[in-house]
């Protein structure tokens, strides 16, 4: 640990997964682990990184995460005492000045818990550490989240939006630097926080090598010679997959399938009204033969979905985050199609570039949230090639502007403001740090 404590070193607060080898493997992982893993592993191309990861089971262990990555297992969720240990381990840390923290409302535990974790940036803050949270989900209303954490009473609601506000303005007084994936989260937090400290990132897009379609089916037992559409990732109630079930309830050509890859939210499936509303998914599927779902999607066989997929839906009701989906479509360059709940990603420059260079039309890859525009939308395209071909171009035009060379040098950027970035030339063009 001790070759780790050095000024060139990151610290990162998150959850993140275990080895390969675990006997838990990712199932019970949230989404900032996911994603905390792959952003981890490029910036540690260039400097050593420690993890104060997430103790999610009494076994887990601490490990290296190859050469540059030693994740330290030492808090737990919904633990009061362990939040305190993360101020104490970091203080340890005397040389390593700059704190990466990867946030979503559910990674530390409830309520209280984020309360804590504010008096923890306090206590980091004070003692000269340099901190950039990114924060994964910006929502003002909670009231549009009904559905997926189930708080219906009116009062209810407005003491949570009104502690949301002071919240988000006690993030910007704490943090050094903000970081968000969409303008319109920029644009909602700028409201509470100097939008000189919030810098708008794209979630980073590795381009992932697609099977044979045929090859993919077969390994996955799905009809060979049918319209295959997928929603992927955790099933929530802001993702609009009831509307899905409920427009494939309807439709009457059995050549068009809808396949729902995922399956129960780990930090939601022990609550009644999650059951409640998975059960509903389930029953759905059950009942109708147009509809599969999967289950839990293990890492070896996401390739094998997404090239089996001939389109990708986001029927997403609420937009409070990036969609890691979204980047996920991008990566295998797939054609997808989004609610317009999510419209305000055209905010974003390069989404709204890659429109125009591929000449497509908000309503070729926008819908209302309707069972019968979804399913107009999704008939269009399965008999006209030259909007799926659009689709796809544009899939891979985004991708290519935010491939993950080009964010994480903007990581690089705005993590490390006490060195100076120098460029070398070699084969691979790699970043090489130089001390002032």
């Amino acid at each position: 640990m001790n070759l780790f404590n050095t000024l060139n070193s990151l610290l990162v607060i998150t959850s993140y997964p275990n080895p390969k080898n675990n006997k838990y493997g990712k199932r019970d992982l949230n989404a900032v682990a996911w994603h905390s893993e792959k952003t981890l592993k490029e910036l540690a191309k260039n400097r050593r990184v420690i993890v104060l990861a997430e103790k999610a089971h009494k076994d887990d262990q601490s490990f290296y995460g190859g050469k540059n990555i030693f994740v330290d297992r030492i808090w737990s969720k919904n633990n009061h005492f362990s939040m305190f240990s993360i101020a104490w381990e970091a203080l340890k840390l005397n040389y390593v000045k700059t704190i990466y923290i990867p946030f979503e409302f559910n990674v530390f535990g409830g309520t209280f818990h984020n309360l804590l974790f504010l008096i923890v940036l306090l206590i980091l803050r004070l003692n000269g550490k340099n901190i950039t949270i990114e924060v994964h989900q910006v929502i003002e209303d909670i009231k549009k989240l009904e559905k997926h954490i189930n708080i219906t009473n009116l009062y209810v609601q407005k003491f949570f939006n009104f502690g949301l506000k002071i919240f988000y303005f006690l993030f910007g007084v704490l943090a050094n630097n903000i970081i968000v994936f969409e303008e319109e989260l920029k644009t909602r937090l700028k409201k509470y926080i100097n939008e000189n400290k919030v810098n708008v990132l794209s979630l980073s897009v590795q381009k992932s090598q697609v099977t044979n379609k045929n090859y993919a089916r077969k390994k996955l037992s799905l009809p060979k010679k049918d319209f295959l559409v997928m929603v992927f990732g955790y099933i929530n109630g802001y993702k609009g997959i009831d509307y899905m079930t409920e427009a494939f309830s309807k439709i009457r050509n059995k050549n068009i399938r809808l396949i729902i890859a995922g399956g129960e939210n780990p930090y939601l499936r022990n609550k009644k009204f999650y059951q409640k509303f998975y059960q509903k998914i389930t029953q759905a599927a059950k009942i109708n033969k147009n509809t599969i779902l999967t289950g839990f999607v293990p890492d070896n066989k996401v390739g094998l979905y997404f090239s089996s997929a001939d389109l990708i839906v986001l029927p997403y009701e609420v937009f409070m985050s990036a969609s890691g989906p979204f980047s996920l479509a991008l990566s295998y360059g797939k054609p997808m199609i989004l609610s317009n709940k999510l419209i305000s990603y055209k905010q974003s420059n390069d989404f709204k570039l890659s429109l125009e260079q591929t000449g497509l039309k908000s309503q070729e890859i926008f819908f209302p949230l309707k069972k019968e525009a979804i399913l107009s939308l999704i008939k269009k395209i399965k008999n006209d090639q030259e909007l799926t071909k659009k689709l796809t171009l544009f899939s891979k035009n985004l991708a290519e502007k935010r491939n993950s060379e080009k964010v994480i040098d903007q990581y690089e950027k705005i993590l490390l403001p006490n060195l100076d970035l120098g460029f070398v030339e070699a084969k691979r063009k790699k970043l090489k740090l130089i001390y002032n």
